[in-house]
C-alpha cells in the first residue's frame, strides 16, 4: 500500500504482453496465435528447432518482421505501451528506449565504419542526451557494466578491431544504453566459442539478478537452464508448451519438446 493512503500501489505493467500474435509472409502464415507475457525482472526463453518460428516471433515483437510481413495481434504491449498499430517512426522510438535487441551476429549488427563509442553515443543523442561529456560518461559506464576491458581505449575502436566476445559486449552495451524495460536476446551466444559463450552467459545472468526483463531466443538448453525463469516451446509457428524452466527441462509434456 502507498504510505498514508490506505490504497494498494498498482502493480507495474508487464514488460511484454502479446496475445494471439499472427505473422504471415506474402499471405503464407508462419506464426499462429502466439501469446506471451514477461513480468518485470523475469526471463522467458523461447525455444524450438530451426524453422519453429521463434526468431520471427521475437522480431515481430520489435517491428522487425521484414519485407512482405503482415503482423496482427489481439494485444502487443511493451511496458504498457500499445504497439498494435505502431508505424515505422514509432517503432524506431520504441527500439532502444522501450526494448533493447541483442542479435547472434554482432559483427553485422554494429556499424563497421564508426567507433563503438560513437555508435552507442549516437543512440543516446537521438533520444535526448545532447551534452557530449554526459554521453561519453554514460558510454564508459555502459562498457564497464558489460565487462568491457579498458573501456576508455575500446570506445575509439571499430567493431572489426574487436574479438567476437568484445563485439557482443559492445552490442549488449548499446542495447542497454537507454535502460529499456525489456531486452530481446536472439541466440546471443551461438556464434561464440565456449569460453566467450560462458562469459556472455554470466553477463546475462548478472543482468537478470539486477531485474532486467528478458526474452531469450535460444536452442541451447544449457544457456536456457542458466538464465530463464520460464520456457515457451515453439513448433510450426505455435507455442506447444510453456512452464517453469526446471519443470519443462525435467519432464516435458509435449512430444516436440
Amino acid at each position: 500500500m502507498s504510505a498514508g493512503s490506505g490504497r494498494a500501489t498498482p502493480a507495474p505493467p508487464p514488460a511484454l504482453r502479446v496475445e494471439d500474435l499472427r505473422v504471415s509472409f506474402d499471405g503464407v502464415p508462419v506464426v499462429h496465435g502466439v501469446s506471451l507475457r514477461i513480468a518485470p525482472g523475469e526471463c522467458l526463453a523461447l525455444v524450438g528447432t530451426s524453422g519453429s518460428g521463434k526468431s520471427v516471433t521475437a522480431r515481430s515483437l520489435l517491428g522487425l518482421a521484414g519485407p512482405g510481413a503482415e503482423v496482427r495481434a489481439g494485444a502487443l504491449e511493451i511496458a504498457g505501451r500499445d504497439l498494435r498499430d505502431a508505424g515505422p517512426r514509432e517503432w524506431r522510438s520504441v527500439r532502444g528506449s522501450g526494448v533493447g535487441l541483442v542479435l547472434q551476429d554482432a559483427l553485422s549488427s554494429l556499424d563497421p565504419l564508426r567507433p563503438i563509442g560513437r555508435e552507442i553515443g549516437d543512440a543516446l543523442r537521438v533520444h535526448g542526451m545532447r551534452d557530449p561529456r554526459a554521453r561519453r560518461t554514460r558510454v564508459l559506464e555502459l562498457l564497464e557494466r558489460v565487462g568491457m576491458p579498458d573501456p576508455a581505449t575500446r570506445v575509439h575502436q571499430r567493431s572489426g578491431e574487436l574479438s567476437g566476445g568484445l563485439r557482443q559486449r559492445a552490442l549488449l552495451a548499446a542495447a542497454l544504453a537507454l535502460d529499456p524495460p525489456l531486452l530481446v536476446a536472439d541466440e546471443p551466444t551461438t556464434a561464440l566459442d565456449a569460453t566467450v559463450q560462458a562469459r556472455i552467459t554470466d553477463l546475462l545472468a548478472d543482468l537478470r539478478t539486477r531485474g532486467q526483463a528478458t526474452l531469450l531466443v535460444s536452442h541451447d538448453l544449457a544457456v536456457v537452464a542458466r538464465l530463464a525463469d520460464r520456457v515457451a516451446v515453439m513448433h510450426d509457428g505455435r507455442v506447444v508448451e510453456e512452464g517453469p524452466t526446471a519443470e519443462i527441462l525435467r519432464a516435458p509434456a509435449h512430444r516436440r519438446t
